[in-house]
């Protein structure tokens, strides 16, 4: 019916681009390739001098040199009332509705005069915007109408989170298990390296405010003087458990380590380095040294993990003969998971990958927090160890968190949070699920073995079970990350949320069963691991807002095109066009005017 009113039209009722009444246009049918290419030339010619990537979130592209109305076809704008292409301006309509013509304008202020201002909102909102900050708004944006005083201005967030991190870990050492054996000596040393480091933390601060004019490198000496004792301290109980750990690889423990390192002493670790690097507002800047340092230091402490690996091969050898089998096969499946873990935040630090640089430093922050709670959750991974009785990790892991946020490695380390970025790390979280379920996998499979000579904590049917839950979680996070890789923008999503959604539900069934079977916390192998990366999956597909056209409509699909366009190079107008061959096989009617 529709094509029926069209069969005079000497250009034919398929062209869609032609600029008449909108109620003329066809609906049945796409250009052919000739038109099309006949079109996109130009397009592709005016991109030819511009950057490889597709446009960003505020450009546009400028059509105003194509003429792209059909002979005889009345203009789209021809009331002139619609808003200019380059700016946004509406045009100044007259008393009989037609706009002010001026003639071309031959200064500024006669060529603002044809044109209405644009309105300024009072109150600027970038909630679900798709924007961030304009770097001119600085400082002059409220955190919801709080503002800090001028004397503070100089305070950054960055330096802030960082010590009142360092203070509830400090603080937190002293609620938490230190050492095992409760050495007197080391437990004094322990509670002064916790003092001293509060007391410097305070004291740099009343320095650093209080006065008018504070003596900006007192202050800085003071904060490395006041930290050292922390530093020592905890690096001192890690040695002291390694030396009287030594005479003892190849006996049995009874009566448990001769230290043992608790969680405390990995929250005093991390609470000196993170209170020990100089701050911003103390006038100190990371120069090139510092940076090499730091990439130095954190180099030094995957050398020390290794070496901790090596001494817990020999302990497992050694107590297969005196303790038995299982007992070593438990501690080898543990150290596979421990080792793992290791392996993924050190090396990508080391060798610069930025999207699991960010995924590692969020994963080890929230063992960080859930560690805390030690006491009072009693979770497995923050039990205490001893290079005696198992491999040692949880130092060696906080140490290179505490380095990886620190700004002297921040400062070499480019790392960015556009729209897009958040979707390469949801697939990230989905490659770190499948790598650690694995794991857990093993570990599992070994503990059904051990289990027959009773030294795994559940029964070896329960433990089978769990492999098979795991590889459940394995499948399900593959099946998320190649959804955002390779399926069309919009299923992509939703199958990236299911596939979350699945980890959380299938997860906490798997953390219940756990607790009450095996008494376990929320670990790896009990499915707390798949509880929190799939609900963090979620959110990231969900709670940000998606990138916005040139309209400033949210725009899912050119997300999904510029994430994977990411790391390619130019790219023809023509992988822009959706696929809509099934849409349009579809006969339709347009509807009557």
């Amino acid at each position: 019916m529709d094509r029926e009113r069209h069969e005079e039209d000497p250009r034919g009722a398929d062209w869609i681009f032609a600029a008449g009444n909108p109620h003329d246009l066809p609906t049945d049918r796409l250009p052919d390739r000739a038109e099309f290419d006949r079109y996109a030339t130009p397009l592709l010619a005016r991109r030819g001098g511009g950057p490889a990537m597709p446009p960003g979130e505020h450009e546009t592209v400028d059509l105003s040199s194509l003429d792209l109305a059909a002979p005889g076809a009345e203009p789209a704008a021809a009331n002139g009332a619609e808003p200019d292409a380059a700016t946004g301006a509406i045009p100044v309509l007259g008393p009989d509705g037609e706009p002010v013509s001026g003639g071309a304008p031959d200064s500024r202020d006669e060529e603002e005069a044809l044109v209405a201002p644009l309105a300024r909102p009072g109150a600027v909102s970038y909630a679900r915007s798709g924007t961030t900050p304009n770097a001119e708004d600085g400082d002059e944006i409220p955190w919801n109408g709080f503002v800090l005083p001028d004397r503070f201005k100089e305070l950054g967030v960055f330096d802030a989170l960082r010590d009142v991190a360092a203070l509830i870990c400090l603080a937190a050492a002293l609620t938490t298990t230190f050492t095992v054996a409760h050495n007197p000596l080391l437990d004094l040393l322990g509670k002064i390296g916790i003092g001293s480091a509060l007391l410097a933390l305070v004291l740099v601060h009343l320095l650093r405010w209080v006065p008018a004019m504070p003596a900006l490198p007192a202050v800085r000496v003071l904060r490395i003087v006041g930290m050292l004792p922390a530093l020592a301290a905890s690096v001192t109980v890690v040695v002291a458990d390694l030396v009287l750990s030594l005479p003892k690889l190849f006996a049995s423990l009874p009566a448990g380590p001769p230290v043992g390192i608790g969680i405390g002493v990995s929250l005093l670790l991390l609470g000196a380095i993170l209170g020990i690097e100089p701050r911003a507002h103390e006038g100190y800047v990371p120069e090139a040294r510092a940076r090499r340092a730091a990439r130095t230091l954190l180099l030094g402490v995957g050398i020390a993990a290794a070496a901790a690996l090596l001494v817990a091969l020999v302990m497992m050898v050694g107590r297969t003969f005196t303790t038995g089998w299982p007992y070593s096969l438990v501690a080898f499946a543990n150290a596979v998971i421990s080792t793992l873990l290791l392996g993924i935040v050190l090396v990508s630090a080391l060798r610069r990958e930025r999207s699991w640089y960010v995924l590692s430093t969020a994963v080890v922050a929230a063992l960080v927090v859930a560690a805390l709670a030690d006491n009072t959750l009693e979770l497995q991974f923050a039990a205490p160890l001893s290079f005696a009785s198992s491999f040692v990790y949880l130092p060696f892991l906080v140490a290179a968190f505490g380095l990886m946020i620190s700004r002297s490695f921040v400062r070499s380390m480019p790392v960015s949070f556009r729209r897009t970025d958040w979707l390469v790390y949801c697939v990230r979280a989905f490659e770190f699920s499948a790598l650690m379920h694995t794991a857990a996998v093993v570990w599992h499979l070994l503990a059904a073995i051990a289990a027959v000579g009773g030294r795994a904590p559940g029964s070896p049917m329960l433990h089978l079970i769990d492999a098979v839950v795991c590889v459940c979680f394995v499948v399900v996070s593959l099946f998320g990350r190649t959804s955002l890789l390779s399926r069309p923008a919009v299923s992509a999503r939703a199958s990236g949320v299911v596939a979350g959604l699945v980890l959380v539900v299938v997860g906490f069934l798997d953390v219940i069963v756990n607790s009450l079977a095996m008494a376990a916390g929320a670990g790896l192998v009990s499915g707390g691991v798949a509880l929190t990366i799939g609900l963090a999956a979620a959110l990231i597909l969900t709670v940000p807002a998606p990138v916005r056209d040139e309209f400033g409509a949210p725009d899912v699909t050119r997300m999904f095109a510029d994430f994977r366009a990411r790391d390619g190079g130019s790219r023809s107008l023509l992988d822009r066009v959706p696929d809509v061959t099934a849409e349009t096989a579809q006969r339709k009617s347009f509807p009557g005017r």
